[in-house]
């Protein structure tokens, strides 16, 4: 999904800045000739937008990623995620969870599943651990790329994550309502990258 963000991004940028471009090598004609224009003061210059911190990739385990994001102090905003793929390799899904500070137990980490747009949103989204019996989980809300499913999991289903090899997640096409579509949320890495994140949200 990240993937997908991305190239509407540059997509978005790319279509802003033809009109521009087009401005800049088709001036209007005239027939005098302009008075050089006098050097802009200071104050007159454009003062630079202040622009948001931008996410960078911390560390890897396995098929985790720690993504943070810089803060005051020295201090850093971070996520685990992974970008799930279909039989052909396309990134069709993404996680993002965080442990949450013991004050919100029994809730132990936050989530947050994005799917695509042509999503059934009514039969929710189910997430089966190995071969544990699957939970179902309702979605959110939707933005212009995805619809987004946000939960929290107790102690013991993080454990069940740290301990298990996949999780299968499940979605039903809005376009094909009697079937499913799933894709596999591989579990390697998961306890280090959960222990990693933890450690930096502590400090």
């Amino acid at each position: 999904m990240r993937d997908l963000l991305r190239l509407v991004t540059l997509m978005a940028v790319t279509g802003l800045a033809l009109p521009v471009a087009a401005q800049e090598t088709a001036p209007a004609q005239t027939d005098e000739t302009p008075a050089a224009e006098a050097p802009a003061t200071p104050a007159q210059q454009a003062t630079p937008e202040a622009q948001p911190p931008q996410p960078y990739v911390k560390e890897t385990f396995q098929d985790w990623r720690l993504v943070c994001v810089a803060l005051a102090e020295n201090r850093e905003s971070c996520t685990m995620q992974q970008l799930m793929r279909d039989a052909e390799g396309n990134p069709v899904s993404q996680v993002s969870l965080a442990p949450l500070p013991p004050a919100a137990a029994p809730r132990a980490a936050a989530v947050e599943i994005a799917t695509p747009l042509e999503t059934l949103l009514s039969e929710d989204l189910l997430i089966r651990v190995d071969t544990s019996e699957a939970k179902r989980y309702r979605f959110s809300y939707c933005t212009p790329q995805a619809c987004v499913a946000r939960f929290a999991l107790t102690e013991a289903e993080v454990g069940a994550y740290k301990s298990g090899g996949k999780a299968t997640v499940t979605i039903v096409p809005l376009l094909a309502p009697d079937q499913t579509a799933s894709v596999t949320m591989s579990l390697a890495g998961f306890t280090a990258a959960y222990e990693a994140v933890t450690k930096i949200l502590a400090q």
